[in-house]
């Protein structure tokens, strides 16, 4: 029996028989023989690693080769055989194309899309009374895509959406595997640390030819998920080494495409040096495929598990993933794509919001937290606020306080660094990073800022107490006294956004513009060894939030999701970090990232524009804000802003002999005090002080 089962390619037999006779055959053989559990485990993770292969003659000297079956590809509705996804988006889309708009489906067509609707996320309640389908032209969008009619309105879909999560002949048989292992270490849950290990061992590579095939990852995140969702033992490990794997994918290509010029990736025609550097555009383009399928595998996860009612199990899941985050995403510089699963999981709940800011915010002011991390903490900061559409001015607005807090706490030892001519000191990174992210967060929220609060009619707004205009006292969040500092902030941080920052106050305070643009100027004369801008010291531009760039993926983004509006086209290219021409799901060249599985002529029709909730469905009322515990730090995290010129406490007593404690405020005497006395004369108090116990 284990040698049947450890024969891998049997559980992809077509034979659906031969599934339950091997999941059979497991079970039977670790409920007899519990010491053969660690090999079966083996066996099954294998088969799942190997996927559907075939056997083909062409190795030395004429031995077998085993090769990806590019039957596994294949998908059947109700008798159609479709030779893979690629096949059944284009009829589909022929579908789409041949006819006018709400002109309704053919009976044939109606039934193909029916079972194309069963494998949306949300396919059975889309499906509930449908008495027909259409095309149309989505009203917003303006986008044709199929809808759903029924007797009291209709529903548009996503067909892509649909066909991804299609089950292949593959993932079919797989199936059968994840069942069977689960049933395996139902019955020996300690089984799972070991099993987890296996499973972590046999991550496929995205390497090679093998390994660039998109549909053999996405069919093993979709097992990954599969057995997070059944045995929750695995589920933290399991969500760890998955991520820790898309990061690395993520990583690489923003590695590739920095070193690689745009139109030498995506193949413009340009020469190519040789071959290695001819492989580039079809390795960029297989990375993004593989990472675009991955991304829009865990964003439905997220949906189904999250979107729902939240018991212990999803906080649990949730709280996993902020680990997750800290532990790995927090700590990669280059990952451009993955941390929107942050994105999108905290859009989901205002409490989730307020733990990831929380998060960011203390690790940014603690100063036991590496310099580096509090860094990029404060780059996640800058970009989530600036671009999360979903957020209300109470956090926005509460965040940017928070962040000029923190310049200001650090202004005075800032200073000092610049005068002593040490421009390139972790304190002074740390406050620059600071000031820098203040002015993104602000350009983004100007207006917002700027307009006077409901019945308020002092005429003061949030901008101009941030700013300190005419305030009789300087709040600690007041940004006002960093732009005065003879350390000149504004003009070390980076140049686009200290530029854009001037160009989104001028309106609002033209005579602090003015001055900012006179410190610029001062600066632009001098050579950059005598300032910190730039990455020469460390400060780069640097925000993870920049647009989205993965195609199918970025259904998930688009909604909650702000673009950077300019309305000068005087600055309109004011740098990476505002950039609006790379829209969302396009290269700045107008080429998607993941655009390998089936071309462009699927755009008109790849978002499922119902399944976005709105902000306020999903808590973000605008009078929502954060709870009262949101704060930065704790008490004692203090250590990294004293000044250098602080005295010491001791030091204040040296001079002090006839120091003494201050007499009691309350009489010790009978008469003050006749309670008091009367016990302490009591005979079990006399009796406890000579030590004596009844």
């Amino acid at each position: 029996h284990l040698e049947e089962i450890k024969k891998t390619q049997g559980w992809y037999d077509i034979d659906s028989g031969t599934h339950d006779r091997l999941r059979r055959l497991s079970l039977e053989l670790v409920s007899e023989r519990p010491a053969t559990v660690t090999k079966v485990c083996q066996a099954l993770v294998q088969a799942l690693a190997e996927g559907m292969k075939r056997s083909q003659p062409g190795g030395k000297k004429g031995a077998i080769v085993w090769e990806r079956d590019p039957r596994g590809e294949s998908i059947n509705l109700g008798g159609e055989v479709y030779e893979n996804r690629v096949a059944l988006k284009e009829y589909c889309q022929n579908i789409l194309r041949r006819y006018v708009n709400e002109q309704p489906l053919d009976e044939k067509d109606l039934q193909l899309m029916q079972r194309v609707l069963a494998n949306h996320p949300r396919g059975t309640e889309k499906l509930h009374g449908c008495q027909a389908m259409v095309v149309g032209m989505h009203p917003v969008h303006k986008a044709r895509c199929f809808y759903v009619i029924r007797h009291n309105g209709r529903e548009d879909f996503s067909f892509l959406r649909c066909v991804q999560n299609t089950p292949t002949d593959e993932i079919e048989a797989q199936r059968q595997i994840c069942d069977a292992l689960c049933k395996v270490l139902q019955l020996h849950p300690t089984s799972c640390e070991h099993v987890a290990q296996v499973i972590e061992a046999n991550f496929p590579s995205y390497r090679g030819k093998e390994g660039a095939v998109v549909e053999k990852h996405r069919n093993w995140t979709h097992n990954i998920l599969e057995l997070c969702s059944r045995m929750p033992a695995l589920t933290d490990f399991l969500l760890r080494v998955l991520v820790r794997r898309m990061v690395e994918i993520d990583a690489a290509m923003t590695k590739m495409e920095e070193d690689v010029a745009p139109e030498e990736a995506y193949g413009a025609g340009v020469a190519q040096k040789n071959n290695e550097q001819a492989s580039k555009p079809g390795v960029l383009e297989s990375m993004a495929g593989i990472l675009d399928a991955q991304m829009m595998m865990l964003f439905e996860f997220l949906q189904r598990h999250l979107s729902g009612t939240v018991t212990d199990a999803e906080h649990q899941l949730v709280s996993a993933l902020f680990g997750i985050f800290e532990s790995t995403v927090l700590l990669t510089h280059r990952a451009r794509c993955v941390p929107f699963l942050w994105f999108y999981l905290v859009s989901l709940r205002p409490a989730w919001t307020e733990a990831f800011l929380s998060l960011l915010l203390h690790t940014a002011f603690s100063p036991s937290i590496a310099i580096p991390k509090r860094l990029i903490s404060l780059a996640y900061l800058a970009s989530f606020i600036a671009r999360a559409k979903f957020l209300t001015k109470n956090f926005t607005l509460r965040t940017a306080q928070y962040v000029s807090t923190l310049a200001r706490e650090h202004l005075q030892v800032a200073e000092s660094h610049v005068a002593a001519g040490d421009r390139v000191h972790p304190q002074l990174l740390l406050f620059l990073y600071a000031v820098q992210a203040f002015c993104y967060m602000t350009c983004f929220h100007t207006a917002e800022f700027a307009a006077p609060e409901p019945g308020d009619t002092s005429g003061r707004t949030a901008l101009s107490t941030l700013l300190f205009e005419g305030a009789a006292d300087v709040g600690a969040e007041a940004f006002g006294p960093v732009l005065e500092s003879p350390s000149n902030p504004i003009a070390r941080i980076n140049k686009q956004v200290a530029e854009q920052f001037c160009h989104c106050l001028s309106d609002h305070n033209p005579a602090l513009v003015v001055a900012l643009k006179q410190r610029l100027l001062e600066f632009a004369g001098q050579v950059p060894t005598h300032f910190s801008q730039g990455d020469e010291a460390g400060l780069d531009i640097f925000f993870p939030f920049d647009p989205y760039r993965l195609r199918h993926s970025s259904m998930f983004v688009q909604p909650i999701y702000r673009d950077w509006n300019e309305d000068d086209e005087s600055n309109a290219d004011p740098g990476e970090g505002f950039a609006a021409k790379a829209a969302v799901g396009q290269m700045p060249n107008g080429r998607s990232r993941a655009s390998s599985d089936g071309g462009e002529s699927g755009r008109a029709s790849d978002v499922d524009f119902t399944d976005a909730r709105d902000a306020v469905e999903r808590g973000f009322l605008p009078s929502v804000g954060p709870s009262p515990l949101f704060r930065p730090r704790g008490s004692t995290d203090m250590a990294d802003i004293m000044s250098p010129l602080c005295i010491p406490m001791e030091s204040a007593y040296e001079d002090c002999d006839d120091f003494a404690l201050p007499s009691a405020s309350v009489p010790m005497d009978a008469a003050s005090s006749s309670l008091l006395f009367g016990l302490m004369n009591s005979a079990a108090y006399r009796e406890g002080r000579e030590g004596r116990v009844r």
